[in-house]
């Protein structure tokens, strides 16, 4: 038995023809690999898209003389990295290269207008690596254009996600699960199948047709008997059916058991990327603390990685020395619930956090009311030696 895959010729763009499609017939070996190859991917790329939808919440904040600002640079992370892409698009691509080849390539572009662009690279040649000159990388190739310039490494922004690579032992494992997959399929498939025996006395193998009678008698009643979910099969004398796959009275596998390893597989996989469990495996409880874990552990670590590296190659380090640099933010990830967290805004703002920081830190926009931007300390905080001055000077009022 065998599997067809259809396959689309996508017809030269301003033709006017219609796709053509090709129909691939695939043995059962090629069928069962294909089957393995799609959940992998399933169990691999769930998990990296939820670093993704993350990651494209993050914000990008650009700062000048330890001032914040909104200027192009802020307009190039957050909302139009490239004339194709918005944000969230451009950080799911450069998410999904990173941790499908472990590292990802950002290079800086014109567009016609004259601004300034960056998009992520499809592919491009390994560079030769010394520890005292800059990488220079070649044959870097996004969508269907190849670049003939070199990019030196100051030009662009490379992000790696480990030292190891550890996409191929995730598959390694994910290929070892999938035998117990196949394995309990089969036995499923067996269990839940129509398997009989004919037991055929001398009589009725006397026949010298008796052999293309039998085969007929398959092609013509057994068949459909097999196939069909209500049908009759008649007995004849020298023919006595027994069915062997008839467990009734033992204890069959469910598919609950086949579900349970592929679930298996995807917290193996989750582990591996960095995300919690919790988060894949579909529970309900304990969700907070597992947002909390899987920011901490996979997302803050991108955020400082690309801060440093935009900041060295954006801003360089005597306009660092000033306060002017570029900080990928997490904060925004977090949902707040106003009401609920009345009790802990009231004491940040009574900590010193301003009205702003407050509508800043919650996703909302600031309002540009001077109030707005003070800082308030209530009275419960202070040094020692302050409280000690005022309480004296209530004495001797």
């Amino acid at each position: 038995m065998g599997l067809n895959i259809f396959r689309t010729k996508k017809p030269a763009s301003g033709t006017g023809q219609i796709a053509e499609v090709d129909s691939l017939t695939c043995d059962d070996d090629v069928r069962a690999a294909l089957e393995e190859f799609q959940l992998r991917e399933l169990c691999f790329w769930s998990c990296v898209n939820l670093v993704a939808d993350l990651v494209g919440r993050c914000e990008v904040r650009t700062y000048i003389n330890r001032e914040e600002t909104r200027g192009d640079e802020y307009w190039l992370w957050n909302y139009e990295p490239n004339v194709n892409q918005n944000a969230v698009t451009f950080w799911h691509k450069a998410v999904a290269k990173l941790y499908e080849e472990n590292e990802c390539l950002i290079i800086r572009t014109r567009r016609r207008d004259g601004m300034e662009a960056f998009v992520v690279a499809d592919d491009w040649i390994t560079p030769q690596d010394f520890p005292a000159r800059q990488r220079e990388y070649q044959g870097v190739v996004v969508g269907d254009m190849q670049y003939d310039k070199t990019f030196y490494e100051e030009e662009v922004l490379h992000l790696t996600l480990h030292d190891k690579n550890l996409r191929p032992v995730i598959q390694g494992i994910t290929d070892s699960y999938m035998r117990l997959v196949q394995a309990a399929m089969k036995a499923y498939g067996w269990e839940n199948g129509q398997h009989w025996k004919v037991h055929i006395n001398q009589m009725a193998r006397g026949d010298t047709e008796w052999l293309s009678t039998f085969q007929a008698m398959l092609a013509k009643q057994i068949k459909p008997f097999m196939e069909s979910n209500s049908a009759l099969l008649p007995e004849f004398d020298g023919y006595d059916f027994v069915n062997l796959g008839d467990k009734s009275g033992g204890t069959k596998r469910d598919t609950r058991d086949i579900k349970a390893m592929i679930e298996d597989i995807l917290l193996f996989t989750a582990r591996g990327i960095g995300v919690d469990a919790v988060l894949i495996g579909g529970s309900v409880e304990a969700t907070g603390d597992a947002w909390k874990r899987t920011v901490t552990r996979t997302v803050d670590p991108f955020c400082d990685q690309f801060s440093q590296e935009a900041t060295r190659k954006r801003c360089g380090r005597e306009l660092w020395k000033q306060g002017t640099y570029i900080r990928m933010s997490s904060a925004a990830i977090e949902h707040f619930d106003l009401f609920n967290m009345a009790a802990s805004i009231e004491k940040l703002m009574g900590s010193g956090w301003s009205f702003n920081d407050i509508r800043r830190a919650i996703g909302e926009e600031p309002i540009e009311e001077e109030w707005a931007d003070q800082h308030f300390i209530t009275k419960n905080f202070g040094t020692s030696d302050a409280m000690a001055q005022e309480g004296a000077g209530n004495e001797q009022t």
